[in-house]
C-alpha cells in the first residue's frame, strides 16, 4: 500500500507515472465526552483511508489532525483551527497535490465542523485547477453506514461522541475508550435554528456527548462500521 510517509519522491514519482489518485483523511482534535479521545476524528479518518489504500492501491496523504471545532473550545484539550485558515490550508493542499499530478482526490473526512471549509477550498480551487476532481466521504453522513448503525444499534439522535463514534473507536482504538466513564444521561439533539458557538455548546451538552446515551455501543458494531466506511471509499475511489 502506497502510503506517503514510506515513500521517497523516487517512489511517489513512479506511482504518479501510473496513477493520478489520492486518499486524504482529514479530522479533529476536539472533546468527544468523557469517555472518547480528543484524536477521535482523525484516528476514524484515517482507518478509514488506510484501510481504503490497502484495497485499492491508491496512495493515502498524512492525516490533518486539525479541523474547525471553535464551539468545542469549551472543554480542555480541544485544537481548533479558525474556518477560514481550515479553508486555506485544504486550499493549499489541493493545490500542491495538483502542481504533482494528483487529479483525482477523494477526502476521507472525520468531523462535520471541516463541511463547510472543505466546501468553500473545493469551489475556490476548481475555478483554476483545470482537471482537478474531488470527492468527500464523511463516513456518519453516508446512508449505507447509517443503516449498519440503526440494524446494529438501534436509532439515533445525534452523532457526535454517541453510540456510532464508541462503537468505531472500540474497534480502532479500544484503549481509549472508558465507557465507565458514561453518566447514563440521553442528550438529544432537537432541531433549532441556533448556531452552537462556545458560548452555548458546553451549556447544551456538558457532558460533550451529542445523542443517546451510547451504551449500546460495541466492538462488534464499530467493526461493521469499519468495514462499509471502507468499501464504500474503495468504491468511490474506482468510480471517476
Amino acid at each position: 500500500m502506497p502510503l506517503f510517509s514510506d515513500m521517497s519522491f523516487k517512489d511517489m514519482q513512479d506511482y504518479l507515472a501510473r496513477d493520478d489518485r489520492v486518499l486524504l483523511p482529514i479530522g479533529a482534535t476536539e472533546e468527544h465526552g468523557p469517555h472518547l479521545g480528543l484524536g477521535t476524528d482523525y484516528l476514524e479518518a484515517e482507518a478509514i483511508a488506510v484501510g481504503a489504500g490497502q484495497i485499492s492501491g491508491v496512495a493515502v496523504a498524512p492525516t490533518l489532525a486539525y479541523g474547525e471545532s471553535c464551539a468545542m473550545m469549551g472543554f480542555s484539550g480541544t485544537l481548533t483551527l479558525r474556518p477560514a485558515t481550515l479553508t486555506a490550508v485544504l486550499e493549499d493542499l489541493f493545490r500542491a497535490s495538483y502542481h504533482h499530478g494528483f487529479r483525482r482526490i477523494l477526502v476521507v473526512n472525520g468531523h462535520g465542523g471541516n463541511i463547510a471549509s472543505l466546501s468553500n477550498a473545493v469551489q475556490t480551487v476548481a475555478q483554476d485547477l483545470p482537471g482537478l476532481r474531488l470527492k468527500v466521504f464523511s463516513w456518519w453522513l453516508d446512508a449505507e453506514v447509517n443503516r449498519v448503525v440503526v440494524e446494529m444499534m438501534g436509532e439515533q439522535q445525534g452523532s457526535h461522541a454517541s453510540a456510532a463514534e464508541t462503537a468505531f473507536m472500540l474497534a480502532v482504538r479500544p484503549a481509549g475508550v472508558k465507557l465507565e466513564r458514561l453518566s447514563g444521561r440521553d442528550a438529544p439533539v432537537k432541531p433549532s435554528r441556533d448556531v452552537p458557538t462556545v458560548q452555548t455548546f458546553a451549556g447544551l451538552y456538558p457532558d460533550g456527548i451529542m445523542g443517546l446515551n451510547p451504551h449500546r455501543a460495541t466492538r462488534e458494531a464499530g467493526e461493521a462500521l469499519l468495514k462499509k466506511s471502507i468499501e464504500i471509499c474503495v468504491r468511490e475511489a474506482m468510480q471517476w
